[in-house]
């Protein structure tokens, strides 16, 4: 896996975590939007592990 990879990575998790640790886990719309948004990066990440078919 390429460096750049696991630097998405680290920032979809990042944002996925983010709101407990910042504390703004209590607004609803900024944590579904972090979490969605973080999770759909990491999807898109490990979707280009896929190799392509042949």
């Amino acid at each position: 896996m390429r460096w750049n990879h696991w630097t998405i990575l680290g920032f979809a998790g990042w944002l996925f975590i983010s709101p407990w640790i910042l504390g703004f886990s209590a607004f609803n719309l900024a944590l579904w939007n972090n979490i969605l948004v973080g999770g759909f990066v990491a999807l898109l990440v490990f979707w280009d592990f896929v190799p392509p078919e042949e």
